[in-house]
């Protein structure tokens, strides 16, 4: 597991657990279930190529690219784009 991965799963891990009154005992299912929820995010938030990409450089500018188009407000050519694909 790579060190961002399992840093943002530790982080919500520990979030859940603080939002359940922080119950002993419960660690392993706070982990688990942040474990599960970064796979879904991960397979619902990132796109199919940047799956493949091997150069972390090339992915960072990627996912760059993609969240600044959401940002961004609409362009009217974009609806025009959408609809006919």
């Amino acid at each position: 597991m790579n060190d961002e991965r399992q840093e943002w799963i530790s982080k919500r891990a520990y979030g859940l657990w603080e939002a359940e009154g922080r119950p002993h005992g419960k660690d392993r299912e706070h982990w688990e279930q942040a474990a599960r929820e970064r796979a879904e995010l991960e397979r619902v938030a990132l796109p199919e190529h940047l799956k493949t990409k091997r150069n972390s450089n090339d992915v960072d500018d990627a996912t760059r690219r993609a969240v600044d188009a959401i940002r961004r407000p609409p362009r009217k050519d974009d609806k025009a784009l959408a609809l006919s694909h």
